[in-house]
């Protein structure tokens, strides 16, 4: 495990950093809107949208229904206490609501909440790219991290200037371009008042499939193939939370990881089961990076297993979320059924079991930087 103390090395106390840095924060990301429309969530193109299993160790000290945040007498929250949604302050605001509710999928929405955590989350983002001698605090030593020219493809990649311990993080992923969260399950409204976007029921709760989305400020067209979802159960489904990346954009530190590639491009042609089948075997064995979903909704790439200096850093994309793959896949019921019935199958169990137990044993690493990220967006949240 990373040592922990050493990243801790810069600046003042987090949360104080944290706060300091509002009276210069620049101007999150623009343009709230509300719609309908069913998030997208797969590519066509060979790089995919990035999927970050969302698993959480069992030991994380995570704000929930049997562990939630009580208010203390001076009105800020406490996470050492038990406490029920009867017992809620007025002034919770709505990131506090929702780790004590236990995420997303099963808090109770109010007009306007959906909206206002998806900007919580965007403001979250901005301060860590304002201030990245923050991310330590965090455990992100993104000072590990460079980019060059890849190995396995023609564009950019990230490197590794010192050797690098398993589950250390090494950066973040961006949302320079869009940032989107989906409901995922239908809620009814407290007092009887409907959530902003609501699709049209009588019983004041919002429709399934509403998203709110934020666009960045250079915003000119989506970016399909450098989408990655946060899948912390805090946000519910898999896909709830949305990151979509803009390459064009200027390199910030710290958030490099939308140009953490793949060890080959993932497969496009269903029929290709060759390929495919490649693919997944390398992809199982030959990457050696992960990410991580944090409560706050930024995500994290570790690595997860021993890197040496001078090695590119690579991540595994499954071709398991790439449209025109799955199209083919669904479109021919005898395909799909031997696709589904034979070792093919076996493997892509073992690649998702592998992540998944990645994603639970760094979170249980991180746990510290863990509680610290929900403080955070408590705190953006309530401003």
């Amino acid at each position: 495990a990373p040592d922990a103390s050493r990243r801790r090395r810069r600046g003042r106390h987090p949360v104080s950093a944290h706060r300091a840095h509002r009276a210069q924060e620049a101007a999150p990301l623009v343009a709230m809107s509300a719609s309908g429309a069913s998030m997208l969530g797969h590519t066509s193109r060979a790089s995919p949208s990035r999927v970050s299993t969302g698993s959480r160790s069992p030991r994380s000290r995570s704000p929930s229904p049997s562990r939630a945040p009580t208010r203390t007498s001076g009105g800020s929250p406490s996470h050492h206490s038990h406490v029920t949604r009867a017992t809620y302050g007025a002034n919770w605001n709505v990131a506090e609501r929702m780790y004590a509710e236990g995420g997303v999928k099963s808090m109770t929405m109010r007009e306007g909440d959906q909206a206002a955590l998806l900007a919580s989350v965007a403001k979250h983002f901005e301060a860590l790219k304002q201030i990245p001698d923050f991310l330590p605090h965090l455990h992100v030593d993104y000072d590990a991290v460079e980019v060059r020219d890849s190995t396995v493809c023609d564009g950019k990649g990230v490197f590794a200037i010192r050797d690098i311990e398993p589950h250390e993080l090494l950066t973040l992923y961006p949302a320079s371009n869009e940032l989107s969260l989906m409901r995922v399950e239908k809620a009814s409204s407290r007092d009887g008042e409907r959530d902003e976007g609501a699709g049209g029921d009588d019983d004041g709760g919002a429709a399934e499939g509403v998203a709110s989305t934020i666009k960045s400020e250079t915003y000119v067209a989506p970016q399909p193939s450098y989408v990655m979802f946060n899948g912390h159960k805090m946000f519910g489904d898999g896909n709830a939370l949305r990151l979509e990346a803009d390459p064009g954009a200027p390199l910030v530190s710290g958030f490099l990881g939308h140009l953490v590639n793949d060890v080959l491009p993932p497969p496009t042609d269903a029929t290709d089961a060759a390929y495919a089948g490649e693919y997944l075997k390398k992809t199982t064995n030959e990457t050696n990076c992960h990410a991580v979903p944090f409560p706050s909704g930024i995500v994290a790439i570790a690595a997860s297993k021993k890197i040496r200096a001078g090695e590119e850093l690579l991540m595994t994309y499954s071709f398991g979320f790439d449209k025109s793959f799955m199209d083919g896949v669904n479109a021919d019921v005898e395909l799909k059924k031997k696709m589904l019935s034979n070792a093919f199958a076996a493997d892509m169990k073992v690649l998702s079991v592998k992540m998944e137990q990645l994603t639970r044993e760094s979170l249980k690493v991180h746990r510290e930087a863990e509680i610290l990220s929900r403080e955070l967006l408590c705190d953006v949240a309530g401003e």
